[in-house]
């Protein structure tokens, strides 16, 4: 499961940031902004040093083989990578732990597991849409 963030729990304490072994996630105005290990991950798909791989369903970057041209950031759909000292910097999603540590950490749970959240949402728009096209 991903853990997604909720804008309106976040109360921008920073708990999430502090934690992150990583520097992977930041807060800018209440929006918790960290990577939302994308099925078709652009970052992985544009690094020409392969320094960025899929682990434990998590997109991970291994910095010892990251040369620092950016292609990555520049790519990303939300912005979750950042560069310091000439190397990329992102979330790894603690593909190496049971839980992500920003999400244990944080005291309005707004960084959760809201996938399966909206997974019935949108299970429930699909099964009233079709009541009503078997009306239809």
């Amino acid at each position: 499961m991903k853990v997604l963030a909720n804008v309106e729990l976040c109360v921008s304490c920073g708990k999430c940031e502090r934690i992150c072994p990583n520097n992977g996630i930041y807060v800018i105005d209440g929006i918790p902004i960290k990577c939302m290990h994308c099925e078709k991950s652009p970052c992985l798909n544009v690094c020409p040093e392969e320094a960025i791989e899929r682990i434990n369903g998590k997109v991970v970057l291994n910095k010892d083989k990251c040369v620092g041209c950016g292609l990555c950031m520049t790519v990303c759909p939300i912005g979750a990578i950042r560069f310091s000292l000439d190397v990329a910097s992102k979330c790894n999603g603690c593909y190496d732990r049971e839980e992500e540590l920003c999400k244990l950490v944080c005291p309005t749970n707004a960084l959760d597991e809201l996938e399966h959240t909206i997974d019935n949402k949108q299970q429930n728009v699909i099964s009233k849409f079709k009541k009503i096209y078997s009306y239809i």
